[in-house]
């Protein structure tokens, strides 16, 4: 299976090395592109016993890819993880604005048959405004 990361950090990071392990096809993107030239040397800056090697393992097998092209990583995905950070705003409440970026560039590739998993930590609701960014249609309301 062809999957696509978005956002290398712990999250990401870790579920795309994991699947890459199993044997999948993963691209792995992030904005930050002195994070994946890091990534690429086989730098892992997070510490997750055997990480640091999962990761060289599927770089060396060709089954874990990073990149900082979107489209790259996004070309025939079967599977999308949105893995961006979703940090706290003064008020309390979630930043949303990397989540809604990720689906909006996300809408721009995606194909009908591809799964989308959002994986950031997001409040109740937040699926409806994902919808809207990928151009895809509301589920339909439960009646009452």
């Amino acid at each position: 299976m062809r999957i696509a990361i978005i956002g290398t950090g712990y999250v990401g990071l870790v579920t795309g090395a994991c699947f890459a392990g199993h044997g999948h096809q993963v691209f792995c993107f992030d904005i930050d592109k002195r994070k994946i030239n890091a990534l690429q040397e086989g730098e892992v800056s997070i510490f997750e016993t055997g990480l640091k090697e999962l990761v060289n393992e599927g770089k060396r097998r060709k089954t874990l890819i990073f990149t900082s092209s979107i489209k790259d990583a996004l070309e025939k995905a079967e599977l999308i993880f949105i893995c961006v950070g979703t940090p706290a705003k003064e008020d309390g409440s979630a930043d949303l604005q990397y989540v809604l970026a990720a689906a909006t560039e996300i809408g721009k590739y995606l194909a009908n048959d591809t799964v989308v998993v959002l994986k950031s930590t997001v409040p109740v609701g937040t699926e409806k405004l994902i919808l809207e960014k990928l151009n895809q249609p509301s589920p339909p309301q439960k009646s009452k």
